[in-house]
């Protein structure tokens, strides 16, 4: 077997030298391919090379392999463009020089040659993988730029399409992994609304017990508010940022929407004994805005803390004005995020890895609807955490101008 430098060596030149330059009106300037040629025989082989020299749409730079062995070497060296691959290969066939090359799935389109065809070649060999087959009896330039144009797109065709199936199956799955998502999500705090509201209806601990009924309506008032807040988030995520921008903005006290989204998570925070310090200034800052959207952006930041702070934690929610931005500031000392968690956070669906004890239900959309909503108000969103050490999280506001704020 002859090494590459010799196999290098016995290469025909190319045409390049004959390309007519365009000059607007000319011929168009070659495409340049690169072209495996995979033949045992000298004399089939320089024909081939020939024939590849005399097409007019394409400038092909050949590369001769005289058997599996060294068409392994080559393709391992570079990529093709291209492959003319010989059926019969003195002991070995075609077919697996086209399986080593990847079939129709790799990089390179294959076009077999024969001087035998027949329908079993043919067969064998596009199920091997081969686009196209062509008889050697009848190779001519013509016949040979057609197949290879034909090749080149075919493949380019079948590679689109392998891509798309492949996109596709990672949305199939995405969807499905949302959906089940969802329905555990959905039916864990019904479960509740309906189990609770069963027990008040048939007074089933008697009908003067006020305080374990007192419970159950507190209990079946988490399960509804944690439904409601994951309704809202698919509701605010199949709306686009410019569905928000798009929206009817107005002037509303920022003290107000915060202080309605404390109130929607009060009684959870109260069920995990959380302590939560409210800094409101008596004179509050305005914002223009969709209310109930950035409400639901707030209320999405309060959520968290509250429920990735272990019982009887701490959590401080305060708005600071500024000269510039006016912040809603929510800090608490819960678990805390890594760099990278935080990152997962704000990816659509995606879910941080968190402790047994600590496990939420949740769609895996808060924190991405938060940031969507806040850029859509012209803000910014930070966030500043570390594990074990809590977390921050900043909504920052633009300053309404006086005048703004009068229209």
């Amino acid at each position: 077997m002859r090494d590459r430098s010799s196999l290098e060596s016995e290469r025909p030149e190319t045409a390049a030298t004959d390309v007519a330059p365009d000059t607007g009106d000319g011929p168009v300037e070659p495409r340049p391919i690169e072209v495996l040629v995979i033949e045992d025989s000298d004399t089939d082989y320089r024909i081939v090379a020939r024939t590849l020299q005399q097409m007019d749409t394409f400038r092909a730079q050949i590369s001769h392999a005289r058997d599996l062995e060294a068409a392994r070497r080559m393709a391992d060296d570079r990529d093709f463009d291209v492959a003319l691959v010989d059926f019969y290969l003195g002991i070995d066939t075609g077919t697996e020089a086209i399986h080593d090359l990847g079939g129709r799935s790799g990089s390179t389109a294959v076009i077999l040659l024969t001087g035998q065809p027949g329908q079993d070649i043919l067969q064998l060999a596009l199920k091997a993988g081969a686009i196209h087959c062509l008889d050697k009896n009848q190779l001519n330039p013509i016949l040979l730029e057609t197949t290879v144009r034909s090749a080149l797109h075919t493949h380019a065709l079948e590679a689109k399409l392998h891509e798309t199936i492949v996109d596709l199956e990672l949305a199939n799955r995405a969807k499905t992994d949302f959906f089940a998502r969802m329905g555990h999500d959905l039916k864990t705090p019904l479960n509740a609304i309906l189990g609770f509201a069963e027990m008040i209806t048939r007074q089933t601990f008697g009908p003067s017990i006020s305080d374990k009924y007192v419970q159950c309506a507190q209990r079946i008032r988490v399960g509804g508010t944690h439904l409601l807040e994951v309704l809202n988030n698919l509701i605010h995520h199949s709306a686009s940022q410019s569905s928000y921008s798009g929206g009817r903005f107005e002037s509303a006290e920022i003290n107000d929407i915060v202080e309605h989204a404390l109130s929607m998570i009060d009684v959870l925070a109260r069920t995990r004994e959380h302590t939560i310090e409210v800094s409101l200034p008596e004179d509050s800052p305005v914002a223009n805005c969709q209310p109930a959207v950035l409400a639901q952006a707030v209320l999405n930041v309060i959520s968290n803390a509250v429920k990735y702070t272990p019982p009887r934690g701490h959590i401080r929610v305060s708005v600071e004005p500024g000269r510039r931005h006016n912040e809603i500031r929510v800090q608490d000392n819960g678990i805390g995020m890594s760099r990278e968690d935080v990152d997962v956070a704000l990816s659509p669906f995606g879910r941080v890895e968190l402790p047994p004890q600590l496990v939420q239900d949740g769609t895996g959309i808060g924190l991405p609807i938060v940031r969507d909503i806040i850029a859509a108000h012209t803000g910014q969103l930070e966030i500043d955490s570390a594990p074990g050490e809590g977390t921050t999280v900043v909504l920052r506001l633009p300053v309404v101008q006086q005048d703004q704020s009068a229209a």
